[in-house]
Parts: C-alpha cells; sequence; structure tokens
C-alpha cells in the first residue's frame, strides 16, 4: 500500500491536481491504432474463436491500490470481450484460433500501471499484435478503480478499431472519461 499511495502523491505533486483532471487527451485508439496503415495479419482478421489467458503480472497492487486482486484485469477483459461479441469466446486453447493474453504491469521505471494485451496465434504461437493502455493515477480508490476498468475497456476499443477501423467503439462511455497522462 505504502508504494502505490507514495507513487500517487508523488505524481500528484509533480503534475499537480490540473493533471488528474484534463479530459481533452486521446487513446491509442483515438489515435488511430494502425496510423501506418500496415497490414493487419490474417489470422488475427480471420479468427473467430478466442482463449482469453491470464498472464499473472505484479501482484502488490491488490487490494491495496485497486479493488479485487490479481485477477481482476482478466476477469474484466474476459466480460468484455463477452459483451462486445465479436469473437466466441473459448475455455479450452486448442479450441482457440487466437489468444488474447492479458497482465497488469507497475514500477520498473513505469510512471503509470499498464495493461499489456498480447494476441497471439494459438496454432504457430507467433505473436500478431499487441496493445498497451495506461492505467491513469488517481488519489481515491474508487477513482483508480475507475481508471482501471477504463483501461480494460480500451483494450477491447483497440482492439475493435484495430479490425473495424471507424466503427463505434463497443464502450463509447469510456471515450468521455478517458484520460491519459502519455498522451500529453
Amino acid at each position: 500500500m505504502f508504494r502505490g499511495t507514495l507513487g500517487l502523491l508523488l505524481a500528484l505533486l509533480i503534475c499537480g491536481p490540473a493533471g488528474f483532471a484534463r479530459s481533452n487527451q486521446l487513446s491509442s485508439a483515438a489515435k488511430g491504432i494502425n496510423t501506418a496503415n500496415a497490414p493487419v495479419p490474417t489470422p488475427l482478421v480471420s479468427g473467430k474463436r478466442v482463449f482469453v489467458s491470464f498472464d499473472l503480472g505484479d501482484v502488490l497492487a491488490f487490494p491495496s491500490v485497486y479493488s479485487g486482486g490479481p485477477e481482476r484485469a482478466y476477469n474484466e477483459f474476459y466480460a468484455d470481450m463477452k459483451q462486445w461479441g465479436h469473437y466466441q469466446l473459448v475455455l479450452d486453447p486448442q479450441d482457440a484460433d487466437l489468444i488474447f493474453s492479458i497482465r497488469f504491469v507497475e514500477g520498473g521505471g513505469l510512471a503509470w500501471p499498464q495493461l499489456r494485451l498480447q494476441i497471439s496465434d494459438a496454432r504457430t504461437h507467433v505473436v500478431l499484435w499487441g496493445f498497451v493502455e495506461q492505467i491513469n493515477g488517481a488519489v481515491f480508490k474508487k477513482h483508480r478503480d475507475q481508471a482501471f476498468s477504463n483501461a480494460v475497456m480500451w483494450l477491447v476499443n483497440d482492439v475493435q478499431e484495430l479490425l473495424v477501423p471507424g466503427s463505434p467503439p463497443p464502450f463509447p462511455l469510456a471515450v468521455a472519461t478517458k484520460t491519459r497522462f502519455s498522451d500529453q
């Protein structure tokens, strides 16, 4: 708890209170996921069945900094992917076309914690794509929890924007609440 709280206090001192109130910043999806127009790998476009993998990340932030446990990113990402409905979610990786691996990462020189999504071909295990969303800092735990959930929703939006550019995001409410310090 001390480490997470100390980091948030330092961020507040460095960024000032206005740093937490910025709402005009854009996520990576709003900036353009594939702005170079590189081809999206065929298995990612043609895949129908997805296995969501729980990649155990850093665990010290739970439950002191964020509610829940280390599996929180997995649980929320799975629920959001199911709600989006683009892929059929399967419970056995052998039944999948794609593996979506979600991981919570903090420390190691990062200014803010991150959620990382790695997408792999289930047959060849080749990494096809990846996304990173930063979890914005906040003083109060309920706001940190909301920022965590927003970052999960943005990962789903990122996948959707890659596959169906320009279509309305599956979680449009996240657009209004998204704040990104990395976009400054």
